[in-house]
Protein backbone atom coordinates (compact mmCIF):
# COMPACT_ATOMS: atom_id res chain seq x y z
CA UNK A 1 0.00 0.00 0.00
CA UNK A 2 2.91 1.83 0.46
CA UNK A 3 4.01 1.95 -3.01
CA UNK A 4 0.60 2.49 -4.05
CA UNK A 5 -0.02 5.71 -1.79
CA UNK A 6 3.28 7.34 -3.12
CA UNK A 7 2.30 6.50 -6.93
CA UNK A 8 -0.68 8.60 -5.82
CA UNK A 9 0.77 11.31 -4.18
CA UNK A 10 3.24 12.01 -6.96
CA UNK A 11 1.85 10.97 -9.66
CA UNK A 12 -2.02 12.37 -9.94
CA UNK A 13 -0.55 15.96 -9.17
CA UNK A 14 2.15 15.58 -12.05
CA UNK A 15 -0.17 13.78 -14.05
CA UNK A 16 -2.65 17.06 -13.71
CA UNK A 17 0.35 19.90 -14.29
CA UNK A 18 1.53 17.62 -17.39
CA UNK A 19 -2.16 17.21 -18.83
CA UNK A 20 -2.68 20.68 -18.25
CA UNK A 21 -0.22 21.57 -21.08
CA UNK A 22 -1.52 18.11 -23.25
CA UNK A 23 -3.29 15.63 -22.34
CA UNK A 24 -1.00 13.68 -24.23
CA UNK A 25 2.19 13.96 -22.46
CA UNK A 26 -0.01 12.35 -19.69
CA UNK A 27 -0.35 9.19 -21.67
CA UNK A 28 3.39 8.99 -22.62
CA UNK A 29 4.37 9.77 -19.44
CA UNK A 30 1.78 7.14 -18.04
CA UNK A 31 3.98 4.17 -20.30
CA UNK A 32 7.43 5.62 -19.53
CA UNK A 33 7.06 5.42 -15.59
CA UNK A 34 4.87 1.88 -17.15
CA UNK A 35 7.96 0.39 -18.66
CA UNK A 36 10.62 1.38 -16.13
CA UNK A 37 8.31 0.03 -13.52
CA UNK A 38 8.68 -3.60 -15.48
CA UNK A 39 11.85 -3.29 -16.44
CA UNK A 40 12.61 -3.10 -12.50
CA UNK A 41 10.54 -6.57 -11.61
CA UNK A 42 12.43 -8.00 -14.22
CA UNK A 43 15.72 -7.07 -13.14
CA UNK A 44 14.92 -6.12 -9.34
CA UNK A 45 12.51 -8.61 -7.73
CA UNK A 46 13.59 -12.40 -6.73
CA UNK A 47 11.44 -15.13 -8.23
CA UNK A 48 8.66 -15.66 -5.64
CA UNK A 49 7.02 -19.36 -5.16
CA UNK A 50 3.68 -19.80 -3.83
CA UNK A 51 1.04 -22.82 -3.25
CA UNK A 52 -1.35 -23.07 -6.81
CA UNK A 53 -4.62 -22.17 -5.53
CA UNK A 54 -7.42 -22.82 -8.27
CA UNK A 55 -10.36 -20.80 -8.35
CA UNK A 56 -12.37 -22.57 -6.21
CA UNK A 57 -10.16 -21.92 -3.36
CA UNK A 58 -9.52 -18.29 -3.66
CA UNK A 59 -12.99 -17.97 -3.21
CA UNK A 60 -13.62 -20.24 -0.50
CA UNK A 61 -13.11 -17.62 2.37
CA UNK A 62 -16.52 -15.72 0.56
CA UNK A 63 -18.28 -18.67 2.44
CA UNK A 64 -17.80 -17.41 5.79
CA UNK A 65 -20.04 -14.37 6.71
CA UNK A 66 -17.25 -12.63 8.64
CA UNK A 67 -15.01 -12.53 6.09
CA UNK A 68 -17.37 -11.50 3.47
CA UNK A 69 -18.21 -8.42 5.61
CA UNK A 70 -15.42 -7.25 6.30
CA UNK A 71 -14.06 -7.38 2.39
CA UNK A 72 -17.69 -5.75 2.14
CA UNK A 73 -15.80 -2.76 4.54
CA UNK A 74 -13.14 -1.96 2.41
CA UNK A 75 -15.16 -1.58 -0.43
CA UNK A 76 -17.46 0.36 0.79
CA UNK A 77 -14.88 2.29 2.39
CA UNK A 78 -13.24 2.90 -1.09
CA UNK A 79 -16.46 3.52 -3.09
CA UNK A 80 -17.62 6.37 -0.62
CA UNK A 81 -14.44 8.25 -1.24
CA UNK A 82 -14.32 7.75 -5.21
CA UNK A 83 -18.01 9.13 -5.69
CA UNK A 84 -16.46 12.33 -5.63
CA UNK A 85 -12.72 11.66 -5.97
CA UNK A 86 -12.84 11.07 -10.19
CA UNK A 87 -15.21 14.59 -10.46
CA UNK A 88 -12.54 16.28 -7.88
CA UNK A 89 -11.55 18.60 -10.69
CA UNK A 90 -15.19 19.87 -11.22
CA UNK A 91 -16.24 19.59 -7.91
CA UNK A 92 -13.71 22.20 -6.72
CA UNK A 93 -13.62 24.25 -9.51
CA UNK A 94 -15.16 27.15 -7.53
CA UNK A 95 -12.21 27.06 -5.71
CA UNK A 96 -9.67 26.63 -8.41
CA UNK A 97 -11.38 29.01 -11.34
CA UNK A 98 -10.30 26.49 -13.53
CA UNK A 99 -6.48 26.75 -12.67
CA UNK A 100 -4.26 23.33 -13.42
CA UNK A 101 -1.62 24.99 -10.83
CA UNK A 102 -4.05 25.16 -8.00
CA UNK A 103 -5.68 22.08 -8.73
CA UNK A 104 -1.96 20.50 -8.46
CA UNK A 105 -1.84 21.50 -5.54
CA UNK A 106 -5.34 20.52 -3.78
CA UNK A 107 -4.26 16.78 -5.53
CA UNK A 108 -0.65 16.92 -4.40
CA UNK A 109 -2.21 17.96 -0.89
CA UNK A 110 -4.71 14.98 -0.72
CA UNK A 111 -1.86 12.43 -1.97
CA UNK A 112 0.47 13.65 0.73
CA UNK A 113 -2.39 12.91 3.25
CA UNK A 114 -3.46 10.10 1.70
CA UNK A 115 0.56 8.91 1.98
CA UNK A 116 1.08 9.70 5.70
CA UNK A 117 -2.24 8.20 6.59
CA UNK A 118 -0.95 5.11 5.13
CA UNK A 119 2.55 5.43 6.62
CA UNK A 120 0.58 5.84 9.93
CA UNK A 121 -2.03 3.39 10.04
CA UNK A 122 0.49 0.26 10.54
CA UNK A 123 2.05 1.86 13.98
CA UNK A 124 -1.15 3.00 15.26
CA UNK A 125 -3.04 -0.36 14.28
CA UNK A 126 -0.27 -1.89 16.10
CA UNK A 127 -0.97 -0.07 18.98
CA UNK A 128 -4.49 0.70 19.35
CA UNK A 129 -5.42 -2.79 17.54
CA UNK A 130 -6.76 -2.37 13.90
CA UNK A 131 -10.57 -2.09 14.72
CA UNK A 132 -9.94 1.13 16.72
CA UNK A 133 -8.00 2.64 14.09
CA UNK A 134 -10.81 1.44 11.35
CA UNK A 135 -13.61 2.41 12.92
CA UNK A 136 -12.07 6.03 13.79
CA UNK A 137 -10.76 6.68 10.50
CA UNK A 138 -13.77 5.97 9.09
CA UNK A 139 -15.41 8.13 11.18
CA UNK A 140 -12.88 10.81 10.50
CA UNK A 141 -13.77 10.25 6.77
CA UNK A 142 -17.61 10.46 6.83
CA UNK A 143 -16.86 13.80 8.64
CA UNK A 144 -14.65 15.57 6.29
CA UNK A 145 -16.74 14.44 3.72
CA UNK A 146 -19.96 15.76 4.67
CA UNK A 147 -18.29 18.95 5.17
CA UNK A 148 -16.70 19.27 1.85
CA UNK A 149 -19.25 21.82 0.43
CA UNK A 150 -18.82 23.78 3.26
CA UNK A 151 -14.95 23.60 2.51
CA UNK A 152 -14.51 24.06 -0.68
CA UNK A 153 -15.27 28.16 -0.25
CA UNK A 154 -11.37 29.01 -0.38
CA UNK A 155 -8.20 27.82 -1.30
CA UNK A 156 -6.95 27.64 2.42
CA UNK A 157 -10.05 25.87 3.71
CA UNK A 158 -10.19 23.48 0.48
CA UNK A 159 -6.66 22.58 0.81
CA UNK A 160 -6.91 21.71 4.44
CA UNK A 161 -10.13 19.77 3.42
CA UNK A 162 -8.36 17.98 0.38
CA UNK A 163 -5.08 17.15 3.14
CA UNK A 164 -7.68 15.38 6.15
CA UNK A 165 -9.53 13.87 3.69
CA UNK A 166 -6.35 11.86 2.10
CA UNK A 167 -5.31 11.21 5.89
CA UNK A 168 -8.83 9.58 6.49
CA UNK A 169 -8.86 7.54 3.02
CA UNK A 170 -5.20 6.50 3.69
CA UNK A 171 -6.13 4.28 6.58
CA UNK A 172 -8.58 1.66 6.65
CA UNK A 173 -6.80 -0.75 4.24
CA UNK A 174 -3.98 -1.65 6.38
CA UNK A 175 -6.22 -2.54 9.67
CA UNK A 176 -8.49 -4.25 7.10
CA UNK A 177 -5.36 -6.87 5.84
CA UNK A 178 -4.25 -7.13 9.69
CA UNK A 179 -7.83 -8.27 10.02
CA UNK A 180 -7.79 -10.85 8.21
CA UNK A 181 -4.15 -11.98 8.36
CA UNK A 182 -5.20 -12.55 11.89
CA UNK A 183 -7.98 -14.26 11.37
CA UNK A 184 -6.45 -17.25 9.28
CA UNK A 185 -2.42 -16.85 8.79
CA UNK A 186 -2.30 -19.67 6.59
CA UNK A 187 -4.63 -18.03 4.14
CA UNK A 188 -3.26 -14.79 4.29
CA UNK A 189 -2.36 -14.85 0.36
CA UNK A 190 -5.95 -15.36 -0.91
CA UNK A 191 -7.51 -13.20 1.82
CA UNK A 192 -5.18 -10.27 0.94
CA UNK A 193 -6.09 -10.74 -2.96
CA UNK A 194 -9.78 -10.77 -1.92
CA UNK A 195 -8.84 -7.26 -0.05
CA UNK A 196 -7.62 -5.69 -3.02
CA UNK A 197 -9.94 -7.27 -5.38
CA UNK A 198 -12.38 -5.25 -3.14
CA UNK A 199 -10.76 -2.20 -2.99
CA UNK A 200 -10.70 -1.72 -6.84
CA UNK A 201 -14.34 -2.93 -6.64
CA UNK A 202 -14.84 -0.36 -4.83
CA UNK A 203 -12.88 2.41 -6.94
CA UNK A 204 -14.95 1.25 -9.32
CA UNK A 205 -18.40 1.31 -7.85
CA UNK A 206 -17.83 4.97 -6.55
CA UNK A 207 -16.92 6.32 -9.15
CA UNK A 208 -20.37 4.74 -10.82
CA UNK A 209 -22.10 5.87 -8.04
CA UNK A 210 -20.72 9.78 -8.37
CA UNK A 211 -21.49 10.00 -12.23
CA UNK A 212 -25.29 8.88 -11.46
CA UNK A 213 -25.53 11.06 -8.44
CA UNK A 214 -24.95 14.11 -10.66
CA UNK A 215 -28.14 14.28 -12.46
CA UNK A 216 -29.42 15.28 -9.04
CA UNK A 217 -26.26 17.27 -7.33
CA UNK A 218 -23.98 19.48 -8.38
CA UNK A 219 -20.08 18.31 -8.85
CA UNK A 220 -19.42 19.83 -5.12
CA UNK A 221 -22.24 18.19 -3.37
CA UNK A 222 -20.80 14.94 -3.85
CA UNK A 223 -19.37 14.81 -0.08
CA UNK A 224 -23.06 13.96 0.82
CA UNK A 225 -23.42 10.54 -0.80
CA UNK A 226 -19.97 9.48 -0.34
CA UNK A 227 -20.25 10.58 3.31
CA UNK A 228 -23.32 8.25 3.07
CA UNK A 229 -21.49 5.32 1.63
CA UNK A 230 -18.72 6.04 4.18
CA UNK A 231 -20.79 6.03 7.11
CA UNK A 232 -22.20 2.55 5.92
CA UNK A 233 -18.88 1.51 5.99
CA UNK A 234 -18.42 2.59 9.66
CA UNK A 235 -21.51 0.72 10.39
CA UNK A 236 -20.55 -2.17 9.11
CA UNK A 237 -17.23 -2.50 10.89
CA UNK A 238 -18.38 -1.93 13.84
CA UNK A 239 -20.76 -5.06 13.43
CA UNK A 240 -17.44 -6.98 12.52
CA UNK A 241 -15.98 -5.63 15.40
CA UNK A 242 -18.62 -7.52 17.39
CA UNK A 243 -18.80 -10.41 15.74
CA UNK A 244 -15.29 -11.04 16.12
CA UNK A 245 -15.00 -10.26 19.07
CA UNK A 246 -17.35 -12.96 19.98
CA UNK A 247 -17.00 -16.28 18.05
CA UNK A 248 -15.81 -16.85 14.55
CA UNK A 249 -14.04 -19.89 13.46
CA UNK A 250 -11.25 -19.91 11.68
CA UNK A 251 -10.58 -20.28 7.98
CA UNK A 252 -9.31 -23.84 7.25
CA UNK A 253 -9.16 -24.80 3.20
CA UNK A 254 -9.87 -29.12 2.62
CA UNK A 255 -7.83 -30.50 0.68
CA UNK A 256 -10.63 -30.58 -2.05
CA UNK A 257 -11.12 -26.57 -1.76
CA UNK A 258 -7.35 -25.69 -2.55
CA UNK A 259 -7.40 -27.87 -6.16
Amino acid sequence: MGGLSSSTALGLPLGTLIGGTDWRLTLWAVAGAGLVAAVGIVVGLPAVTLPVAGLRSRLAPLRQPWVLGVLVVTMAALAGSYVLYPYVATATDGVTGGSVATLTILLFAWGAGTLTGTLLAGPLTDRFGPERVLTGSLLAATLVLAISPVMLTGPAPALVWAALWGLCIGVPVIPQQHRLVAHAPAAAPILLGLNSAAVQVGIAAGGAVGGLAQHWLAPSQLGWPAAVITALAFALAVVTTRRRSGTSPSLHLTSKERR
